[in-house]
């Protein structure tokens, strides 16, 4: 019996020195945290996408059209009237300089009077991306132009027309 006891305090003390002992299974890592803010993207309009005054043709159709790139009527079969104010929609966005922004322009806006309507096909001039100018750490912008055209036809109710579009920009 007092071998077993001290074979049995031997076994214990054994078996209690050997975890002492053992080399610990860890390991650990470190990561850094970063973030860049920067200002949001906004969009102002300028100016509104404005055709003026048109003589609509006596027969047929004809096309009234503002280009992206200058405020002056172009009409073809119809007569658009000199002296009074036209332009092509025009915006400013702004936001952190040097980013990529997305800018969407609808295809087209349909512009009502009552129930006559003109369906206008919509163009603008910046690319679906395009960057803000400056740098990071600096407000940067960049101008967008929308020119426009839509048939007019000699049946066409007189009155004014109107109608609105909405262009869309946002971080890439």
């Amino acid at each position: 019996m007092k071998k077993t006891i001290i074979f049995a305090a031997v076994a214990l003390s054994t078996m209690s020195a050997g975890q002492a002992f053992a080399a610990p299974n860890a390991s650990s890592a470190t990561s850094s945290a970063s973030s860049t803010i920067i200002q949001p993207v906004t969009i102002a309009k300028d100016f509104d996408l404005a055709f003026g005054r048109i003589v609509k043709p006596a027969s047929g159709t004809g096309t009234v059209a503002i280009a992206n790139t200058a405020d002056s009527v172009n009409a073809t079969g119809a007569v658009a009237l000199s002296g009074i104010t036209t332009s092509r929609a025009k915006f400013t966005i702004s936001g952190e300089g040097g980013q990529s922004v997305s800018v969407s322009v609808p295809a087209s806006v349909t512009m009502s009077n009552g129930t006559d309507t003109l369906d206008v096909t919509l163009a603008g001039d910046l690319p679906a991306s395009t960057t803000l100018s400056g740098a990071l750490g600096a407000t940067g912008t960049a101008s967008l132009n929308v020119g426009g055209s839509f048939n007019l036809a000699s049946t066409a109710k007189t009155g004014v027309y109107t109608g609105t579009f909405q262009v869309d920009v946002a971080y890439q």
